[in-house]
């Protein structure tokens, strides 16, 4: 946001402080359309480059100060020459002209309909063309009934026979009784008797 623009006596003052003396030890670089100035001097610490510093209206809060990237770069030593006013104004209007697009491009991408809201949308519009009250109940003939019922169910055979017939079938298949018959089978081990016993160890 631009703050107030300096007045004639300040520009000229600003004019004036930007001179480069001989006797001069800090120096005006420039100014930002936020009313902060720009200076560079000398220090005594830094002697191979000058010191750049910014100062900001007193009765700006220091919370609300506002440096540019432009000035930001100058101020680190990133940036050689100083940023103009014109350069300045520049930037802010492709700021803005930035915002507008992105607003646009906001509004396009919420306009265009979702991939995920279709099926919701689609359940939706059938329900709205179903009407329950236009719907006509046709009775069901004898072979529509039996084909929704299904083979078990239209079968005219009693379930007890079924039953026999498959534990009958079970029994037949069995591969565990088809296994048995070899000579050991039927063999049993007999009752233990201690006078066997007594009669082995003498």
């Amino acid at each position: 946001m631009s703050g107030k623009p300096p007045s004639v006596l300040q520009k000229v003052w600003f004019q004036w402080k930007s001179i480069k003396l001989p006797w001069r030890n800090r120096v005006l670089v420039g100014l930002d359309l936020s009313g902060n100035t720009y200076w560079e001097f000398r220090d005594s610490n830094t002697a191979l480059r000058m010191r750049r510093i910014v100062e900001y209206p007193r009765h700006v809060p220091y919370s609300e100060v506002k440096i540019s990237p432009q000035w930001h770069q100058w101020l680190r030593h990133t940036r050689e020459q100083p940023p103009s006013l014109t350069e300045q104004s520049q930037d802010l209007v492709r700021q803005r002209n930035l915002k507008i697009l992105a607003a646009e491009a906001d509004r396009r991408w919420r306009e265009k309909p979702s991939f995920l809201d279709r099926p919701g949308a689609q359940r939706s519009g059938l329900l709205d063309r179903f009407d329950p009250a236009s719907a006509v109940h046709a009775p069901v003939s004898a072979p529509v009934l039996n084909a929704a019922m299904g083979p078990q169910q239209s079968s005219s055979s009693p379930p007890v026979q079924r039953t026999e017939e498959k534990k009958e079938k079970n029994v037949e298949d069995d591969p565990w009784k088809k296994a048995r018959g070899g000579p050991s089978e039927d063999w049993q081990p007999q009752a233990w008797d201690p006078n066997h016993t007594v009669a082995a160890r003498r």
